[in-house]
């Protein structure tokens, strides 16, 4: 199985055991070279729509991330996942260039 089809198997989440708080809409991910100059994996989660990050602990952050990271050890990938967090509302933010 090719690392692609690897990697969106162990992503997707109708098959991911993700904690039920915080929710996930989606995770999109890319091959990334680090600053080392290793392979890794660029991980982009999207919470759900409306979802009170203000009600989000560390705790739960980690198991999220925690999460992830067993799927992807469970499927074989060893590239590091650097993950980053972001809401829908966030994502449709014009980039203010200027700053």
């Amino acid at each position: 199985m090719a690392v692609d089809e690897k990697t969106n198997e162990a992503l997707d989440l109708r098959k991911l055991k993700l904690p039920p708080f915080p929710p996930v809409s989606k995770i999109d991910w890319q091959e990334y070279e680090d600053s080392t100059g290793d392979d890794a994996l660029r991980l982009l989660v999207i919470f759900a729509e409306n979802t009170d990050v203000d009600k989000i602990t560390g705790q739960q952050l980690g198991d999220l991330k925690r999460a992830i990271r067993d799927s992807l050890i469970a499927h074989g990938i060893e590239k590091f996942p650097y993950i980053s967090i972001t809401t829908p509302e966030e994502l449709a933010e014009p980039i203010d260039e200027d700053e």
